[in-house]
């Protein structure tokens, strides 16, 4: 399985999406009184991967967007508690922990947000992806042959692994623009899939 490092921008994407972090009632039921490891981190909502979410990001990925309840046209702030993903195994905390790591990160943090800093550098010292949609972490993890994913990758994996309606998927794309502000570039990988996906639901 691979391991993943959630930028903050992909993190808030998939907590905007609604439902993808949730844990099936299925998979509720397999992980009922198993210890979860970092392993298992990511499989139980149906990704097939490993999500970690460093420390660094945590601390940039503070809130998404909400209908208010008041009035539904309207949009308010609502905070990101991330500890329910976390206590399901769909989440997993970390955080450099090295001397290379942290030699790593403060050099990249002079080029990169803290926040992808701290997630190339995982990436590049663990052997793991890196999440993303910035251009310039893309650019630079690239030119160190590090793999990258970006949030259509992302929701993409998680609809061929789960097979949700194309209503259902629709929902969570319409979600992630209004929830979030994302809306993928032309140039993104999968751009086309979430257009066409937004266009039929």
């Amino acid at each position: 399985m691979q391991d993943v490092a959630l930028d903050a921008c992909c993190l808030i994407n998939l907590c905007a999406a609604g439902r993808i972090l949730r844990m099936s009632s299925s998979s509720a039921a397999r992980t009922q009184g198993v210890a979860r490891s970092r392993r298992t981190a990511g499989r139980c909502c149906g990704f097939g991967l490993g999500l970690h979410v460093p420390a660094k990001v945590t601390s940039e990925a503070l809130y998404i967007m909400q209908s208010d309840e008041e009035n539904p046209a309207s949009l308010v702030e609502c905070p990101i508690d991330l500890e329910p993903y976390v206590a399901t195994g769909s989440l997993t905390p970390c955080d450099l922990e090295t001397h290379d790591e942290i030699e790593l990160f403060v050099q990249m943090a002079a080029q990169l947000g803290d926040g992808e800093a701290a997630c190339f550098t995982l990436a590049a010292k663990r052997g793991w992806a890196l999440a993303t949609d910035d251009r310039r972490a893309r650019r630079l993890a690239a030119e160190s042959s590090l793999t990258v994913i970006t949030t259509p990758e992302l929701v993409k994996v998680w609809a061929e692994n789960t097979h949700p309606s194309d209503e259902e998927i629709g929902t969570v794309l319409r979600n992630i623009q209004r929830f979030a502000y994302f809306t993928p570039r032309p140039t993104s990988p999968e751009y086309a899939w979430w257009m066409d996906h937004l266009a039929t639901s």
